[in-house]
């Protein structure tokens, strides 16, 4: 309170002009502090701030490009991943089209043997149906114009019901080897003749 009292007496003492000088001394002193420290502080930290923005809204919009150039990679991976899914499903058809293919063909390949074999079951199986077996022929033919070039006709005579017939029939349906019933012949006296094919190739 003293020194403000003290203040107060030393403008009191002085005339107006000497007070208004005063008072400009101080605003200029006020400026020049302002000017030469508070100043260049407040710029300097204006110019930090800007920086950092400009610096962050840069890194924002690199930001923003590479989620661009991501999100094109990500669907233009999407597109091939269902390229490719669509491609492997369609090799796994051809794949499996081509297996079945040669599983076919193991069963078809002309077998001496094995044809011997079908023919001698063929009078098996008659007989195990109840039907009497009056007789059969076989002979293989050769075809060199395509990839069946195998066959052996086979003409079985048995003698019976129709009903043991169709069951002894009935088991060369779903059979995998290339074979055909080409003809059933009956006469009067309950004789039967049936003619199959059946197909193969020779390597």
């Amino acid at each position: 309170m003293k020194l403000i009292t003290q203040i107060d007496e030393y403008f009191y003492a002085k005339s107006a002009k000497d007070t208004v000088m005063v008072y400009a001394m101080i605003l200029l002193l006020i400026g020049f502090v302002v000017f030469y420290f508070l100043l260049p502080q407040a710029q300097k930290y204006r110019d930090t701030q800007l920086n950092i923005y400009n610096s962050t809204k840069t890194q924002l919009q690199n930001l923003k490009t590479k989620r661009n150039v991501l999100n094109a990679q990500i669907i233009s991976l999407r597109k091939r991943i269902k390229n490719l899914t669509l491609e492997k499903i369609a090799l796994k058809k051809q794949k499996d089209f081509y297996d079945e293919l040669a599983n076919l063909l193991d069963f078809v390949e002309f077998n001496q043997y094995k044809w011997g074999e079908f023919v001698k079951n063929l009078v098996f199986n008659a007989k195990k149906e109840g039907l009497k077996v009056l007789g059969f022929t076989n002979q293989v033919f050769n075809d060199d114009k395509g990839l069946i070039n195998k066959k052996m006709e086979i003409n079985l005579k048995v003698n019976g019901e129709y009903k043991n017939l169709l069951y002894f029939i009935y088991q060369y349906e779903d059979l995998r080897d290339l074979l055909r019933i080409e003809n059933i012949s009956i006469n009067k006296d309950k004789n039967f003749e049936v003619k199959f094919t059946l197909y193969g190739y020779e390597k």
